[in-house]
């Protein structure tokens, strides 16, 4: 019989991903859209479990967004995300779940911590504060997870991945991360015949970018392999200032203006790099270069977002 999987947010960027991925391998992926579980209501998880028993649960679900929204919603990303953690955590415990993936993110790590940041670093000094909801609603969970496995030797692990990208990304200007965000600003200043693109900024930070299909793909690989360890990072290898990437991006969608950095706006941490040396032990490897999956993400917001962007 074919193990049944939970996706926790498959409609969004990295639930979607996994889904299909999964799909393809052939498992049984039991259906859970949106709003036919609220998976902030520990009744409405607790008896979804009860009804449904998945052997797998992959959770991805969860508010997401850039600094502005993170910053401006901190209670909301603490209490949204802590509940969806604890509901699905808590539920996957009680219902005997054969494994848990929980998504987290390199945010939980320490503002000023040494680069690239290994795991041992969690909750060695202050965080970002522009974020801090958010992380320390990922701690929670991952701790909730990490108790679990070491008193019940649970196989629940937690992932914490680089800034992700790809297909099924979010391009609004305010709640977005950077690339969906430059990647939008430049379309529209050709559309538009603009002369300037206006990145937030100083442009000097660095940020490492991870492919979404990679994530899922890293996933995967932790789904079929075995590991000691409580939570591990998950990077693409490469890492770029922000100017480089909007660079990137300009050469990309041959963008002909200049680029103006309007320091008014926050950078947030300095430079952002995850140590992903464990789980590269264990096998895995990204593949995608963030130069061949710009043009793919590219198209993929000029094909599939604009078009609907435009109708609305």
């Amino acid at each position: 019989m074919r193990q049944k999987v939970l996706i926790a947010g498959q409609e969004g960027m990295v639930g979607g991903a996994v889904y299909n991925l999964l799909k393809k391998k052939k498992f049984h992926i039991i259906k859970c859209k949106r709003k036919e579980l609220d998976f902030t209501s520990q009744k409405q998880v607790d008896n979804w479990f009860k009804k449904h028993k998945p052997d797998i649960v992959i959770n991805a679900a969860g508010r997401v967004g850039g600094i502005w929204d993170n910053y401006n919603f901190q209670s909301d990303y603490l209490y949204i995300n802590t509940m969806i953690g604890m509901n699905i955590v808590n539920s996957s415990f009680k219902y005997n779940v054969k494994k848990l993936i929980n998504l987290g993110s390199s945010c939980i790590y320490p503002k000023n911590t040494k680069q690239p940041i290994s795991e041992n670093s969690l909750l060695s000094s202050s965080l970002e504060k522009t974020n801090e909801g958010y992380a320390l609603s990922k701690i929670v969970t991952l701790k909730y997870c990490q108790y679990l496995k070491q008193k019940y030797k649970k196989n629940f692990i937690s992932i914490q991945p680089a800034n992700l990208y790809g297909v099924g990304d979010n391009f609004d200007l305010k709640s977005s991360h950077v690339l969906p965000a430059l990647v939008k600003k430049f379309v529209l200043a050709k559309l538009k015949k603009k002369r300037t693109v206006e990145v937030w900024g100083t442009g000097k930070v660095r940020r490492e970018f991870l492919n979404v299909e990679d994530l899922a793909e890293a996933i995967f690989f932790l789904i079929k392999n075995k590991t000691n360890h409580d939570y591990v990072n998950i990077g693409g290898g490469e890492e770029f200032s922000i100017r480089q990437l909007a660079e990137m991006i300009k050469k990309t969608l041959r963008y002909k203006g200049k680029i103006i950095f309007n320091k008014k706006y926050p950078d947030g941490v300095k430079v952002r790099k995850v140590n992903s040396s464990i789980i590269k032990k264990l096998g895995w490897r990204p593949k995608i270069k963030l130069k061949n999956g710009l043009i793919k993400y590219c198209d993929y917001y000029l094909k599939n977002i604009m078009p609907k962007e435009q109708l609305s």
